[in-house]
């Protein structure tokens, strides 16, 4: 599919490489979550925004970590290295507008408890900060 040749192929993190291609026919309001900050911290704006988003509200961190299958930590399978981190302090609403190109399917298995599964459904924006009219509309500290 398109998203194989895109970089650190987001396709794998869709359950068995599946997703769905669709555009936009308004403007959409999506939720991710993430590091604090992106409204209320000058400086950490970019906080806001990420690729990965879900069409509701997370309720919880550990739901976000085991149905979005989230890692606090990222390590390489084959170096081991720490390659990155996924705070979650906060839940964005972002104006996706219409038009945008979204990839939206299962969310894959990322090992351990981060499940994912056929019942939790993810978007993948490729990055939504270049897009024209894309717009963190609010910020919620999440538990």
């Amino acid at each position: 599919g398109p998203l194989a040749e895109v970089r650190g192929n987001p396709a794998s993190n869709f359950l068995a490489g599946k997703y769905n291609v669709k555009i936009f026919d308004e403007d959409t309001t999506l939720y991710r979550s993430g590091k604090k900050g992106g409204l209320t911290i000058p400086g950490e704006e970019q906080n806001a925004l990420g690729q990965w988003f879900t069409r509701e509200p997370a309720e919880s961190v550990a739901k976000v970590r085991i149905d979005s299958a989230v890692k606090a930590q990222w390590i390489d399978p084959k170096t081991g290295v720490l390659t990155g981190t996924s705070p979650i302090e906060s839940t964005y609403a972002i104006k996706i507008p219409k038009g945008t190109t979204i990839y939206e399917g299962p969310v894959g298995y990322q090992g351990g408890h981060y499940l994912g599964g056929e019942n939790c459904n993810q978007i993948f924006i490729s990055e939504p900060w270049k897009i024209n009219g894309v717009e963190p509309l609010s910020e919620t500290p999440i538990k």
